[in-house]
């Protein structure tokens, strides 16, 4: 009998439509006490460490409760209802107008998703930064226009030193590291030079490793060459 495919109404019917049912977890923020159900297959099916805990010999398996402390940067509400809305419906929407906040959330979200070992929103949220991006760009930049900073006007430090926790081929360490590169490479007075000196390697071949990562958005050569990541964090 073939597999019904993944739009159908059989597959909605044996493998969506329990996601929606018992048996249930509960995930709590602390010192907040904001409290989350959501089903225990689909949390486990998208994360080890979820698994582990709700399915293994932690306490956990026992009360069916995950206490999670908020964290800067990483564990927040907004960040556990951005990650249920993900694991659901497949979509991330912050529905946040102000860029710099936009890609605070999103990068709460990446690191949440990596802590907790998320699967499938690396490459999706590296998209989903650079699309901010590329939308609220310097508006001085065109292609006869290179301002020093033409990508990082909404970037702030604490995105960039954000991103050092990630792994070294993270997607979205990647996207912050090319979009920093064009002001580095321009000016000593770039606003992150001391960042990038510290976090972001500068050895000309990497540069030249690939130049799709921005081709087509009509960007600077610089950034269009830098699919870099971020050197590890001491």
């Amino acid at each position: 009998m073939a597999e019904a495919s993944e739009d159908s109404a059989p597959y909605f019917a044996t493998a969506i439509l329990p996601l929606y049912h018992g048996p249930f977890v509960k995930i709590n923020i602390k010192p907040s006490n904001h409290e989350f159900t959501i089903s225990k297959q689909l949390l486990c099916a998208e994360s080890q460490v979820f698994s582990a805990m709700f399915e293994g010999q932690f306490k956990e398996s026992q009360v069916m409760i995950a206490d999670l402390e908020e964290m800067e940067y990483v564990v927040s509400v907004r960040s556990v209802h951005a990650l249920i809305q993900w694991l659901y419906r497949r979509i991330i929407n912050f529905d946040i107008e102000d860029p710099r906040e936009h890609i605070t959330a999103a990068m709460e979200l990446v690191r949440l998703a990596d802590k907790y070992n998320i699967v499938g929103l690396d490459t999706k949220m590296a998209q989903y930064i650079r699309e901010i991006i590329i939308a609220n760009r310097n508006p001085k930049a065109n292609e006869f226009v290179r301002p020093v900073e033409p990508n990082t006007k909404w970037i702030d430090r604490e995105h960039i030193i954000s991103a050092t926790y990630l792994r070294r081929e993270h997607p979205v360490r990647r996207t912050l590291a090319a979009a920093s590169l064009a002001g580095y490479l321009r000016s000593d007075h770039y606003k992150f030079i001391e960042e990038t000196h510290l976090y972001l390697p500068l050895q000309p071949i990497c540069f030249l490793k690939s130049v799709q990562h921005w081709t087509g958005q009509n960007l600077c050569l610089e950034v269009a060459l830098s699919k870099t990541p971020l050197v590890e964090r001491s």
